[in-house]
């Protein structure tokens, strides 16, 4: 059968600092924090400086001995003036409202083009799909998918399950049971079954540098007590949009034997932030109200954001099951989840940060799609 491909435009406004992580962290002698901004070093250029200085030995040593000095204290010590090291810095970032209770951290990076363009693989924004349409299936047949959630109570009584297989089970069976339906093999959990194959998303427009801004972890509580933690991120700032391509392969996606249109998406993002507000969100106090455009994106966006399990369970069923689950993977107990059923959510942390002055929840996002003509 000839693919007929159909075409979107995706584009997600950036509401709250949007995290996609690279893996690399930029180390506490690779940047200097001067009040609200960041300068991330360019290395071939402080050591052109040093060289120019003849400190090359001097700097070798800094990077490589293990010493508590960062990299402002160090170009202190040795006479390079604040000038200087700023004609050194690859970018600067705009720094959130951060406490620092530890000294200088880390910063995690993002995912950056071989230019030093940031940008949003389209695996993660496919991924953040996926969890979509899988709650939303869920949550429009919901006895279809009763046997699985009495799994999951029944298999979180077990003992002896390793932590990083808790789930696991249910979690391959319901996505199996929901995706894997093109019968292109005989074997239902082959990958080559998953529909989703006719759904591709390109990887996102390039951005700059200047669209990032560096955040520090907070915690909301439900009670509104904040917590900071010692972690430092590179997010997209609010206001920047995220653009991307969404293909769907019609002659594939009809063999599951629906109509793809890009309406049946949003009115699946639409009940998804819906359940979100009113099964999470709404149990924390201040004004934390989504639109029904409200995805969430990224690293640090929370469990509930990430899993089905509010889906698949509601009420103070869902925060049990939530609870259990934290229990079985070994949270440690200073996160305090015993007392999730009192709180009546779980978990009980809203995932935040602050920039300017304003609260903001980590990866959150208005979706829309614009179908493009054939």
């Amino acid at each position: 059968m000839r693919s007929v491909l159909k075409t979107c435009q995706l584009e997600l406004k950036v509401k709250g600092p949007v995290f996609v992580g690279s893996g690399y962290e930029i180390q506490k002698k690779e940047y200097i924090l001067q009040g609200h901004k960041a300068g991330v070093v360019n290395p071939q250029k402080l050591f052109m400086l040093a060289k120019k200085k003849h400190l090359e030995a001097e700097l070798e040593r800094f990077m490589v001995k293990d010493t508590r000095e960062d990299l402002k204290h160090w170009a202190m010590r040795k006479r390079i003036s604040t000038d200087e090291m700023q004609r050194c810095m690859a970018y600067t970032l705009n720094a959130g409202d951060m406490q620092l209770e530890k000294g200088k951290m880390q910063i995690m990076a993002c995912m950056k083009n071989p230019y030093g363009q940031p940008y949003i693989p389209g695996s993660s924004i496919k991924g953040m799909l996926r969890t979509i349409l899988l709650c939303d299936e869920i949550m429009q047949n919901p006895e279809k998918y009763r046997r699985h959630a009495q799994q999951i109570k029944q298999d979180l009584r077990q003992q002896g399950v390793r932590r990083d297989r808790v789930l696991a089970g249910n979690i391959k069976s319901i996505e199996e049971e929901t995706f894997h339906i093109l019968e292109r093999s005989e074997k239902q959990r082959d990958a080559v079954n998953d529909c989703m194959a006719g759904i591709i998303v390109s990887d996102s427009e390039p951005l700059s540098t200047e669209d990032l801004i560096l955040c520090q972890k907070w915690e909301k509580h439900v009670d509104g007590n904040n917590k900071t933690i010692n972690l430092l991120r590179e997010c997209l700032k609010p206001g920047k949009v995220i653009r991307c391509t969404l293909t769907v392969d019609e002659s594939l996606w009809k063999r599951t034997g629906k109509e793809f249109r890009a309406e049946d998406i949003m009115e699946a993002v639409q009940r998804f932030s819906e359940r979100y507000q009113e099964a999470f969100l709404s149990k924390f106090t201040g004004n934390h109200t989504i639109s029904n455009r409200t995805v969430f994106l990224g690293g640090g966006s929370g469990f509930v954001s990430k899993t089905m399990i509010y889906s698949l369970f509601e009420g103070r069923e869902a925060v049990a099951v939530t609870k259990d689950i934290f229990e079985k993977t070994k949270v440690p107990r200073e996160h305090k989840h015993e007392k999730d059923l009192l709180y009546g959510v779980s978990p009980h942390i809203l995932k935040c940060t602050r920039y300017q002055g304003k609260e903001y929840m980590m990866g959150q996002c208005e979706m829309t799609l614009h179908p493009k003509e054939s």
